[in-house]
């Protein structure tokens, strides 16, 4: 019998203080938890639990095992998931919908991690914005969302977020650029928010960030609407954005890995109150029965952005 079976009969003991009520967690019968505990406690010499008032507690010996069975428990899952994910006839696809401005900021170094691990994962990505990647995520058309977190956005969406697991993210917010003898530094002026939109703006989708940042400034409900007809490129192609850019015909929104392949020296334009740090989340179904692949994806993200 594998040990991890003893300390899982261990685990659901701590926690029920009942042999009958712990067997039935784990599927197992009183006599076989019995059993269990017993191999456990020989095979250590010392008794993990005693009778106190008519329940099963833990003796000192019992709390130092509370403090470790969950981290032995946990390893042994996370050597069971990553075998699951190596084995290719497990691997599958993996669907994730994603607001494009985080498409490097998040999704890339983690697919990047995973693809050096488990290069027989599948990936199909879903491109959209932050308002209606909770519809799309609660009517399962992808497995993940990666958007900014509109609790932050929107007062209101926390009803949206009811039936989703979510997971909080800090990451930096992708600024404005624009060329180095661009009007825009001409004035030396404070630059607003208003001050960018004299200009030609290309941009993917203005984010659900922007909105709410634009907003504020203003101090007035601004229709989305209202921000996608101000902006003169809207295109999926960042390398084009980029393109235009550099030729000096306006203005741009970039990450900083965004302009690693840039000829031209662009120059960050500082905008009055703009944020330095910006609120995304990963979120998932809670009545989703998460694969293999995607524990894994949301183990990574955890740990690198935690």
């Amino acid at each position: 019998m594998s040990s991890i079976k003893l300390f899982k009969s261990a685990q659901a003991l701590i926690k029920h203080e009942s042999f009958g009520k712990a067997s039935k967690s784990i599927g197992l019968t009183q006599s076989a938890l019995s059993q269990n505990i017993k191999k456990l406690e020989d095979h250590y010499g010392v008794k993990f639990f005693q009778r106190e008032n008519g329940k099963t507690k833990p003796t000192v010996y019992g709390e130092m095992l509370i403090s470790l069975t969950d981290e032995i428990v946990d390893i042994e899952d996370k050597i069971i998931n990553q075998i699951s994910l190596i084995d290719n006839t497990k691997a599958g696809l993996l669907k994730i919908g994603l607001d494009p401005y985080l498409s490097g900021a998040i999704l890339e170094p983690i697919i990047s991690d995973m693809m050096g691990i488990y290069p027989e994962i599948k990936y199909r990505f879903f491109y959209l914005s932050t308002y209606s990647g909770v519809a799309q995520l609660k009517a399962n058309k992808f497995d993940i969302l990666i958007s900014y977190d509109q609790r932050n956005i929107r007062p209101d969406s926390n009803k949206d977020l009811d039936t989703l697991d979510v997971i909080p993210i800090k990451i930096d917010s992708p600024k404005f650029y624009a060329k180095e003898n661009h009007e825009i530094f001409k004035n030396n002026k404070e630059i607003s928010i208003d001050d960018i939109f004299d200009h030609n703006i290309y941009t993917t989708l203005p984010p659900a960030w922007f909105h709410d940042f634009y907003e504020k400034e203003l101090g007035k409900d601004i229709p989305y609407s209202e921000i996608v007809d101000k902006i003169f490129l809207v295109s999926a192609d960042q390398n084009l954005h980029l393109k235009m850019v550099e030729k000096g015909n306006g203005i741009g929104i970039f990450y900083e890995f965004d302009l690693i392949n840039s000829k031209e020296q662009l120059k960050l334009i500082p905008i009055k109150n703009f944020p330095e740090k910006l609120n995304a989340m990963i979120a998932i179904n809670k009545k989703w029965v998460k694969s293999q692949i995607a524990k894994i994806f949301l183990e990574m993200v955890s740990s690198r952005f935690s």
